[in-house]
């Protein structure tokens, strides 16, 4: 346990310990390999990470319950700190969860459990499980016996304003007993800094002064469990407006009464992120930044002190991880540096990636000040030192000579899917798809969890029409991350060209799920269900694109539909089109009153009702060809 707190100390909390192991780092670095993906070069004394694994993993401790606790965290931060997914801790991270789950009886405290279980939330996010993750915090939340809802209240944002509007705010709800632990005293936190704008408040002022009074009796372990609802909040949601607003309001509550150094760090820096595109506020989020990067060399607050409540906080490393698939989890420094090169300060942006090692950005920083050989320069400098696999990778960036990356990976001893990865991209950007292919592969075939990769193999089969790998490869996609659209439309488009189609509507009906909002799907699902006869839900999207864009119309479709309502064809689910009659008239009628001078649309809407017995019809039927003659077309 010293190992693993000295560790996090050096790497996530502070303050940092510079004192130097004397072992072989490469040896080291070779040790922590794992699917060919190597421990990112900023992380430091990392011979204390698997110090701290071979004691957790050995079979005279696992009989015991906590020594799996640990073995678990120190796993989870193994993971963290390599510069690519893992299947094989992933593997083995889902294994010790259920085994302690399975166990959780010995944990005989409901502090220990709900612990436990945000803890488990956090890996579960990191792996894109998030059903599992929202499961385990409904079930913190149980035990806790506290819930907490968005809710709204009056209240003030801006300094002239007169009248309180609606504002949200996290409602708690308590059916048990607080959960009450020690905090350690007095602790120094990080320092909040203050809004000074001449318009928007510092905090919302709210009519009720006791709107935020609950959020004053947080203990601790419901601070934890509030900010992985957060967690949970920003990565199961679409970027959206509403999702930043719900966001700011868990924010506000955690930064009011400030109880764990971990759960303010991350809860400001939470805030920064948010802060960012607006520009009243982007001046606080680069100080806050700031002084959270500053925070980590800082001697006080001691050690024991920042990492209390390490484990249950999601805390971010201070140097950079590169996490393919997640842009929420930016670290300090990386988010710093994107903050400096936002306002236009590209030489402060330029020091911070060059210390974290991150050439893509130094050498996109290079070329906005017109010095881009000064990145090749400094690599090379660096590599007559010795030639390692992650600095030949760096230079084969830099020149873009493949000939870089190949000789990466038979140092690597055909181990570093990172070497074939970084080749694979750069032809794919290069436009060179049949050649990015075979590298693609070679990198998926050390490492599978490389969500980036199987979408750029995807991209570039589809691209060469290689339609079944194209769907293989998108399919492995969805399974590491269901919650992205593009990745379905994708996987629906090289099902059609594969000719099937009933897979293809039913992964649109996915893409929908994750982006409701987007008419492209909603168009490419209207098409693909005409072509299945799914009559019905062509006419729900057809309703719903017309919500989604002024004029919308779609002559061809409309015909498709009216023809199979006059012919009483059978739909998909086996139902007689006649059914959908009124439904049909009723989307020809909207669309009409948008677009009247459609000749198409009125030539539809006269054949459907000249099968009508009313005794409005023959008047129906000669306004119908009368404005099908005299319409303008679009």
């Amino acid at each position: 346990m010293a190992s693993l707190h000295s560790f996090v100390c050096m790497n996530f909390t502070g303050p940092c310990m510079n004192r130097d192991s004397g072992c072989d780092l490469e040896k080291v670095r070779r040790e922590l390999q794992s699917d060919g993906e190597t421990p990112c070069p900023q992380a430091r004394r990392i011979e204390l990470l698997i110090r701290c694994c071979h004691i957790f993993s050995h079979n005279a401790v696992q009989e015991f319950l906590s020594c799996r606790i640990w073995l678990l965290r120190a796993r989870f931060i193994h993971q963290r700190i390599l510069e690519e997914k893992s299947a094989t801790l992933k593997e083995e991270c889902c294994r010790l969860i259920d085994e302690v789950l399975a166990m959780k009886e010995a944990l005989h405290s409901r502090f220990l459990l709900v612990n436990f279980l945000i803890e488990i939330s956090y890996i579960y996010h990191f792996y894109n499980e998030y059903s599992k993750a929202h499961g385990v915090l409904e079930q913190a939340q149980e035990v806790a016996g506290i819930k907490f809802n968005m809710s709204g209240a009056l209240g003030k944002r801006t300094r002239f304003q007169q009248n309180d509007i609606a504002q949200l705010v996290v409602r708690i709800e308590r059916s048990l007993e607080s959960l009450n632990v020690e905090s350690g005293g007095e602790q120094k936190f990080p320092k909040d800094i203050a809004l000074e704008d001449d318009t928007v408040l510092n905090r919302i002022t709210f009519l009720n002064p006791l709107t935020t009074e609950s959020a004053e009796s947080l203990s601790v372990v419901e601070q934890l469990l509030m900010l992985a609802l957060l967690e949970d909040l920003q990565k199961s949601n679409p970027v959206f407006v509403l999702t930043d607003e719900q966001s700011e309001a868990f924010v506000a509550q955690l930064v009011q009464r400030p109880q764990d150094w971990c759960i303010q760090s991350k809860a400001l820096f939470l805030r920064s992120r948010l802060e960012r595109q607006s520009s009243r506020k982007v001046e606080r989020a680069l100080m806050q930044i700031q002084v959270l990067v500053d925070e980590f060399s800082g001697e006080c607050p001691s050690s024991v002190d920042r990492t209390r409540c390490f484990f249950g906080s999601g805390l971010l490393p201070i140097w950079s991880v590169q996490v393919s698939c997640s842009v929420v989890c930016r670290p300090l420094q990386h988010f710093l540096a994107e903050l400096f090169m936002s306002l236009g300060l590209v030489k402060s942006a330029l020091s911070v990636y060059e210390a974290l090692e991150m050439w893509d950005q130094v050498i996109e920083c290079f070329t906005v000040l017109e010095h881009r050989e000064k990145a090749e320069q400094l690599i090379r400098e660096r590599l007559q030192l010795g030639e390692t696999v992650d600095l030949l990778c760096s230079l084969g960036e830099v020149t873009y000579d493949t000939g870089c990356f190949e000789r990466a990976f038979q140092l690597s001893g055909e181990r570093s899917a990172k070497a074939m990865r970084l080749m694979g991209r750069m032809l794919f950007f290069r436009k060179e798809y049949e050649a990015a292919i075979p590298a693609l592969e070679k990198s998926l075939s050390i490492n599978k969890l490389q969500l980036n990769t199987w979408f750029l193999l995807g991209t570039a089969a589809f691209r060469t029409e290689k339609w079944e790998l194209a769907a293989g490869a998108y399919r492995h996609c969805a399974s590491m991350d269901s919650e992205n659209h593009e990745v379905w439309n994708n996987l629906s488009a090289a099902y059609i060209k594969l000719k099937q189609k009933d897979r293809a509507l039913r992964t649109l009906e996915e893409a929908l799920r994750c982006s409701y909002e987007n008419w492209k799907i909603w168009e490419n699902y209207m098409v693909t269900a005409v072509d299945c006869g799914a009559f019905e839900e062509a006419i729900r999207a057809y309703n719903r694109l017309m919500d989604l864009k002024d004029k919308f119309v779609d002559v061809e479709v409309v015909e498709i539909l009216g023809r199979a309502v006059n012919d009483d064809l059978v739909t998909r689910s086996g139902e007689k089109t006649v059914t959908l009659k009124a439904s049909l008239l009723k989307l020809l009628g909207r669309n009409t009153a948008s677009v009247p001078n459609n000749e198409g649309l009125w030539a539809v809407y006269a054949d459907l009702v000249a099968t009508d017995s009313s005794p409005k019809v023959p008047t129906l039927i000669v306004v119908s060809y009368l404005c099908a003659e005299i319409a303008v077309p679009n």
